[in-house]
């Protein structure tokens, strides 16, 4: 019996079967919309980091509007055995190990935070909160509103995540890998998950929101040299915060 090759299945349906499965599962989860990897919506998305959309085993595209939807994603990544990776829109941003794990032998799920974009000041605590997608421009406004004029350095083109690892923060608000939600500071949250964050924000979670001190932002230093010590204690706190090891990349290098 022969089989007529017009009767199989095309490569292209069978990619668009598996991403519509996985966009199927994840908007009930999520406020913001999930796109399959070769639509329209998705290359929108995926414009300021072309090299997520080149990835050969992208399942899907999610535009989270919260830190919530950004746990609830990772949590289901975590759950299929889907790595994640973050929608940088910095120019400078950390290359993608394309040929390692899980970039290569996983799935991966793309998470876009352009939409993150509240800024909320607390003029008791003298902070001001803003999501990575907001613009400096908006923090400077609000940071002005009604108070004493900001810090030059806040005043800077760009988003909140083309700078956010160049100047102090207060605090920051991490989604890690097992898709729990971490509100850190000095006196907030894991103290080993805080000093892993300052070492390679870059490696160790999904930065969903900063909190800054308006008045009193400096331009952080180059971190000295590790010891083997410290390599083995962030090691350590990564394995910890993301069994599975599905985080690919975040937003959180200076830039």
């Amino acid at each position: 019996m022969t089989t007529d090759p017009q009767e199989l299945p095309s490569r292209r349906v069978l990619r668009a079967g598996r991403a519509g499965k996985a966009a199927a599962e994840l908007e009930p989860l999520v406020d913001g919309p999930v796109h399959a990897p070769y639509t329209v919506d998705a290359a929108v998305e995926l414009v300021a980091d072309p090299a997520v959309g080149a990835l050969p085993r992208l399942l899907a595209v999610v535009g989270a509007t919260s830190t919530d939807d950004v746990a609830a994603a990772v949590s289901w990544a975590g759950a299929h055995d889907v790595g994640v990776v973050v929608v940088d829109p910095r120019p400078h941003r950390p290359a993608l190990a394309v040929g390692t794990a899980p970039a290569a032998a996983r799935p991966v799920l793309a998470i876009a935070l352009g939409r993150l974009d509240r800024v909320v000041p607390d003029r008791a605590a003298r902070t001001l909160r803003a999501g990575v997608g907001a613009s400096w421009a908006a923090c400077h406004r609000a940071a002005g509103d009604g108070g004493p004029g900001p810090r030059a350095l806040l005043h800077r083109p760009g988003l909140v995540a083309h700078g956010v690892g160049s100047v102090t923060k207060r605090g920051v608000v991490l989604v890690t890998g097992d898709g729990r939600v971490h509100r850190l500071g000095a006196r907030t949250g894991d103290p080993d998950l805080w000093w892993a964050y300052r070492a390679r924000p870059d490696r160790i979670g999904v930065l969903t929101e900063v909190v800054l001190d308006p008045w009193d932002i400096a331009t952080l230093q180059r971190r000295p040299t590790w010891s083997a010590g410290d390599r083995m204690r962030f090691a350590d706190v990564s394995r910890r915060h993301d069994p599975r090891g599905i985080l690919t990349r975040s937003i959180g290098e200076s830039g």
